[in-house]
């Protein structure tokens, strides 16, 4: 349980990064209309996977040749998929297995994240740093640990227009990411499918328990009061 909160504590998740990088628009007003060139130019393409992290071509959003490399690194992966998958309401209609899209759409929001842009203004606006904080600890690869006292020394937001257009479209990657768990912890979820079957094995018999108890309690026969008779 203790271990549990200090994930809370010390790690983001990627509703916890969207929540913070809503603070950019006080350095950039028109951060909106930046990212949009992201898109505009040639959006976000996945270019590999491997067990733990997706790396990404993200377009430069202002010059037509120019890429830049996006890495999204999924940290405890295991634990994050064996709580999931006792989630019964994450399972298909008959219980008898985890629903592998069910299953990627909560776990996209709720694993614990690091990201990494290649281009410049991921560190040189500050985002690197930010990204290193302990409260966040969502840097991919090495922490930064020199604050953006010149451009960024309130600390606004913490990803650049790069990987601000991959959050926003990572919600459309929920299929790709169930091929992605089947592709790479099938056996695990299958290990966490049997312990939650048989954590939960006793409850139909309860229940199967409970409603014979129900049939045979009669329910009390109360003697209506008599009137009593008048003279």
């Amino acid at each position: 349980m203790f271990y549990n909160l200090v994930n809370l504590i010390i790690e983001a998740t990627a509703t916890d990064v969207r929540r913070k990088q809503q603070s950019i628009k006080r350095l950039f007003p028109d951060f909106d209309a930046k990212t949009r060139g992201v898109e505009d130019k040639g959006g976000i393409r996945l270019d590999h996977q491997d067990a733990e992290t997706w790396k990404f071509q993200l377009h430069s959003g202002t010059k037509d040749d120019i890429w830049y490399d996006g890495y999204l690194h999924f940290k405890d992966v295991l634990s994050t998929i064996g709580e999931l998958v006792r989630d019964k309401r994450l399972w298909v209609a008959d219980k008898s297995k985890v629903d592998l899209k069910k299953l990627a759409k909560v776990f996209m929001d709720k694993v614990d994240i690091q990201l990494l842009c290649s281009c410049p203004s991921d560190l040189y606006w500050g985002s690197h740093y930010i990204r290193s904080l302990g409260k966040y600890d969502a840097k991919h690869t090495k922490r930064e640990l020199r604050p953006p006292r010149v451009r960024n020394p309130k600390q606004y937001g913490c990803l650049c227009k790069h990987l601000d257009r991959l959050m926003h479209t990572l919600p459309f990657y929920g299929s790709t990411c169930a091929k992605w768990l089947s592709n790479f912890y099938s056996k695990d979820i299958a290990r966490f499918e049997a312990e939650t079957k048989k954590e939960y094995r006793w409850v139909p018999k309860v229940t199967k328990a409970l409603r014979q108890k129900k049939v045979e309690v009669e329910e009390p026969t109360v003697e209506k009061p008599r009137e009593e008779e008048r003279f």
